[in-house]
């Protein structure tokens, strides 16, 4: 079955989107987490009974706040700051503090206690963003250099933090996502470069967050999928229905540019098209906003 037809599958009837969703969601720095927190709530399927957000909170860098009385009042503070104001919310939330010696370890190990199906992983742009990542790939593709070798070429912070994601990435089964905050103030304006094939998997998220009504997301197609192949358009017209036309293709007349870029609030980007996006030389990749780069579940 190619990507498509699974999308059909979780779209058609939206049977696989009335299933609870389960999120958590891990940051190191509570602003951060509060910006996730809200984008995972535009991700959750509005229908879903009985769907949570679990928040794990690691407070690597503030002792006081791991002690037990500390961790109460904590976590106290996080679900009352980060759960939706004005509206009844299906979701329930749940926030975990923690000290950590194995960020990832613990992540999965939550993971498999919440029966999570998506992970969503929150950073600060000076620890990752495209050209460390780029950076890094070029140095990986060179087999006679050694993953010590590879992580003195950064700062500490930086080598801590690509050690983390991609290992995150790749002991990981559950769905993934990596949220590269740039202060996202809003989730309003989208941008979403299909640059693989594999990519399409991105519109399972596009179509759960056009369902709000401040939403616009605009699908840049850099690879015509959606002209040439019947079955991906027959899809994307039927989100389009479905979201009351807050989907858009963008015109491939028009070139994107920096202005542009710098006007969305976020962009969602598959981790295929990630590395694609890495080698082509467009002048605007270098000014991303806040940006959730997902890699689709492998079990």
């Amino acid at each position: 079955m190619d990507f498509v037809d699974i999308l059909w599958n979780r779209l058609d009837g939206e049977t696989e989107l009335k299933r609870p969703s389960n999120i958590l969601v891990c940051f190191t720095e509570t602003e951060t987490g509060k910006r996730l927190s809200t984008l995972a709530t535009y991700i959750t399927p509005q229908r879903a009974e009985k769907s949570s957000i679990t928040l794990l909170y690691f407070a690597i860098d503030d002792k006081k706040m791991l002690q037990e009385e500390n961790i109460i009042v904590c976590q106290n503070k996080i679900l009352n700051d980060f759960k939706p104001k004005g509206e009844k919310s299906k979701i329930t939330f749940r926030a975990f503090v923690k000290d950590s010696d194995d960020l990832i370890g613990d992540i999965l190990k939550t993971i498999e206690e919440q029966n999570c199906n998506l992970v969503l992983l929150g950073i600060c742009p000076d620890e990752f963003n495209l050209s460390l990542v780029e950076r890094y790939n070029i140095l990986k593709s060179n087999q006679s250099n050694t993953e010590t070798f590879i992580h003195e070429q950064f700062r500490e912070n930086e080598a801590a933090t690509l050690k983390n994601v991609y290992s995150l990435i790749n002991r990981n089964t559950v769905s993934t996502g990596i949220f590269v905050d740039n202060g996202m103030s809003e989730v309003s304006k989208i941008f979403v470069p299909i640059l693989q094939k594999t990519d399409v998997h991105i519109f399972t998220y596009v179509y759960q967050i056009a369902q709000k009504e401040n939403v616009k997301i605009m699908v840049w197609d850099a690879i015509g999928i959606i002209q040439s192949e019947p079955k991906m358009q027959k899809l994307y017209q039927f989100i389009v229905k479905k979201t009351d036309g807050r989907v858009y293709l963008w015109d491939d007349d028009k070139k994107i540019g920096v202005d542009f870029i710098r006007q969305q609030d976020l962009v969602i980007v598959g981790l295929d098209g990630l590395s694609k996006l890495m080698c082509t030389p467009l002048q605007w990749k270098d000014s991303l906003p806040s940006t959730l780069i997902i890699k689709e579940k492998t079990s």
